[in-house]
């Protein structure tokens, strides 16, 4: 349901944009909260200041774990259907030093939602060797599927390259809300919540030429 809500406000944006806005497609690695993912992104900028977008991300999952402090959310997702591979971006840039004619800096407000299960490596004592170690056993656990929304806020540019192309990255910093229930979380009645969330998003891009109006 907040999927689907999020996904109509995208459609909105896209389809009531000015049409003589400046028109730009770009595609970026994405690294948030829940992990790394592509982004696939159209965006319209208007009187040269006010950028909207919005587009589709694909989850990539990840075998190998970003650290072993027992995190059930933090760089976790792990996608186990088709749907869990899918993810809705949406985002407001607004520009500024915009006399600038190669780099175009931009504050941003940017939100992203996905639907997936995640997949955790925990080590759990199971007794000890002859020599007096203590042993341990690897458990792979799969929990989920939650709703993650992830909104950020932060810094980031464009910089033109050639023939209206032009690299894009932005960073910054906000929350993430993981919304859902799984029997395995001790909290069995916490089906919310929430952690910081960081994001990096860099790619290239192409910026269609604005026709003027006869």
């Amino acid at each position: 349901m907040y999927l689907k809500k999020i996904f109509c406000i995208v459609i909105l944006i896209c389809l009531f944009m000015n049409l003589n806005a400046q028109t730009q497609i770009f595609s970026a690695y994405n690294l948030t909260h829940s992990g790394k993912s592509i982004t696939l992104v159209i965006s319209k900028t208007i009187n040269n200041k006010h950028e909207f977008g919005g587009g589709i991300r694909f989850n990539i999952n990840s075998l190998k774990h970003p650290d072993d402090q027992m995190n059930v959310y933090l760089k976790r997702l792990f996608a186990t259907k088709p749907i869990h591979y899918f993810g809705i971006e949406g985002f407001y840039h607004i520009s500024f030093f915009r006399k600038w004619k190669h780099v175009k800096p931009f504050a941003f407000y940017d939100l992203q939602a996905t639907y997936s299960t995640t997949r955790s490596r925990v080590f759990l004592p199971v007794g000890y060797d002859s020599n007096g170690d203590e042993l341990f056993k690897q458990y792979i656990i799969y929990r989920g599927p939650f709703v993650w929304i992830e909104q950020n806020i932060g810094l980031g540019f464009t910089a033109n390259l050639f023939n209206n192309f032009f690299i894009y990255q932005k960073i910054g910093g906000g929350i993430a809300l993981i919304i859902g229930y799984d029997k395995q979380i001790i909290n069995k009645q916490n089906i919310f919540e929430w952690e910081f969330s960081p994001l990096i998003n860099v790619g290239v891009g192409y910026r269609f030429e604005k026709k003027d109006k006869k």
